[in-house]
């Protein structure tokens, strides 16, 4: 009795191991042609009536390095099929009428599920990506990888800054128009990418951003408006948004509105000198008061309106 036992204790965490296992070859696959042979001439059975175009240009990326072994087309690796799945029942000869099996496609257009194509991603790229990847807004909306990235190309558009932006705006259509405003980030001229601001593989941080919060992104580049400040001014140490429109405005500035109407949407105008309460400064007088600022701006006096050091600066004037 004391044997068998000694026998289970020593089975029960074996069979804890092998439960998940068997789980697991219950899933159903996904991605097709699962579980049917590889080619025996890989690329090459490819090449034969793929467009030869169409695919070297993966000869010029990381994929396509035989001297390494990570990459799919290193020594022992599955080349093509590697990440389009096992082209057995692809390449072999099919009768009459009938469609030729399909295998892994890649792209938003694509018949291969976005989960199906996505996992051929992560079985290499899962560490660099990180966890953050799966609470992410792309993740979360099906977006397949290929949707933003193109292996078959020398060069992958959206990891170059100048041509980022096209790939971004296939989805993002309204943030293409803000980008054309007058005033606006220099996105357009190639100077900054979107991915200087934002983490398109996920993370945790507000609008995807690639810090914690607003103004730290911003203080990436306007380091100078970080402060701390002796005269501060709330607004600015809250959020940049609450003044500026980081994507692009028609105002000077990147302002959500020109001044003084901004300013005066939090400040009100009475008891403040600009305020005048003699007779109208229009042609011919007039009995009504007229604010001075009407063709001017608030920030011709309060200059310094992120926050100041001087010691008479708490009108944040000087």
């Amino acid at each position: 009795m004391m044997h068998s036992n000694l026998v289970l204790r020593r089975l029960l965490p074996l069979a804890a191991l092998l439960l998940p296992l068997a789980a697991l070859a219950e899933v159903p696959a996904k991605a097709p042609n699962a579980g049917a042979a590889y080619s025996s001439k890989g690329a090459d059975t490819c090449l034969s009536c793929h467009d030869e175009e169409a695919i070297n240009g993966v000869f010029h990326t990381k994929h396509g390095q035989p001297a390494d072994a990570r990459s799919p087309f290193g020594k022992g690796q599955l080349q093509c099929e590697a990440c389009h799945g096992p082209g057995g029942n692809h390449t072999k000869r099919v009768k009459k009428g009938e469609s030729r099996p399909p295998m892994i496609r890649f792209g938003r257009d694509s018949e291969t599920p976005p989960a199906a194509q996505n996992a051929m991603c992560m079985g290499c790229h899962e560490k660099t990506i990180g966890a953050a990847w799966h609470s992410g807004p792309h993740d979360t909306n099906n977006v397949p990888c290929a949707a933003c990235h193109d292996l078959h190309v020398t060069k992958d558009p959206v990891l170059a800054r100048s041509t980022q932006p096209e790939v971004c705006y296939t989805c993002h259509v309204a943030k293409r128009s803000q980008f054309l405003k007058p005033y606006a980030h220099p996105v357009k001229q190639g100077k900054l990418a979107c991915s200087d601001c934002h983490a398109p593989h996920g993370t945790s941080n507000e609008s995807q951003l690639v810090r914690a919060t607003v103004n730290d992104t911003c203080y990436e580049c306007h380091a100078e408006k970080r402060g701390p400040f002796l005269w501060e001014h709330a607004p600015v140490a809250e959020n940049c948004a609450n003044c500026h429109a980081p994507h692009g405005s028609t105002s000077p500035g990147m302002l959500t509105a020109r001044g003084p109407l901004l300013c005066q949407s939090c400040h009100s105008q009475q008891n403040h000198p600009s305020y005048s309460y003699g007779p109208s400064n229009l042609p011919g007088g007039g009995g009504s008061p007229v604010t001075t600022l009407a063709l001017g701006n608030c920030m011709n006096c309060h200059s310094q309106v992120h926050g100041s050091n001087h010691p008479s600066g708490s009108t944040l004037t000087r």
